[in-house]
């Protein structure tokens, strides 16, 4: 197992996670024609990947630390994925916006673990700073290419097909994490005495 192979699988995968943040903005307009939108339809549909992939991130990360990176990965991009192909055939505005607040989820719960997965790579203080540094790029590197390939897509075939992306990745990931990533151990569980017990 590599640790380059891995990073370059995670970074691939979070550029991902934020390349599809995107992948509707260019294509809002077709779509609320498409859909016959209202304004608020369109703003609770251009909102809906950012609030629950924002909004569940520390979910994510608790889940990470008690279930393990790896693990939490696998069930992120499976989430990922289904919601993402979900979105190719997706009917109208309810199922849009439900596949657009599922792909957030699973984004929440695989970014904090791709992030554990990392520092399992990466555990001496050197190598670990490198790679945050390349890691903070890709934000941008996701952003700027979802912008494009959704106009591309958009112009020349169907927004429809910018969920393709997403799902390869997500897809590729789930083949690949077991040989690329390496397993990483739960965070150990305290037991506190309740509040309420009995003295």
């Amino acid at each position: 197992m590599s640790s380059k192979h891995g990073f370059a699988l995670l970074g691939t995968i979070q550029a991902t996670l934020i390349f599809t943040i995107m992948i509707l903005m260019v294509p809002l307009p077709r779509i609320a024609r498409e859909f016959g939108l209202d304004p608020s339809q369109l703003l609770l549909l251009s909102a809906a990947y950012g609030l629950s992939f924002s909004g569940l991130l520390l979910l994510g990360g608790r889940l990470a630390d008690r279930h393990g990176g790896r693990r939490m990965l696998v069930v992120g991009l499976s989430v990922f994925a289904a919601a993402s192909a979900a979105g190719v055939l997706a009917p109208g505005f309810t199922v849009l916006t439900a596949v657009r607040f599922a792909q957030g989820l699973g984004a929440a719960l695989t970014a904090p673990a791709a992030m554990a997965l990392v520092r399992a790579l990466f555990p001496a203080a050197t190598g670990y700073d490198r790679a945050m540094a390349t890691w903070g790029g890709l934000s941008v590197l996701g952003a700027t290419a979802g912008s494009l390939f959704s106009g591309a897509v958009t112009t020349w075939v169907s927004w429809r097909l910018t969920f393709l992306v997403p799902v390869l990745v997500a897809l590729a990931g789930l083949a690949l994490a077991p040989g690329c990533c390496p397993p990483t151990r739960p965070a150990p569980t305290h037991h506190h005495r309740s509040t309420y017990a009995a003295p």
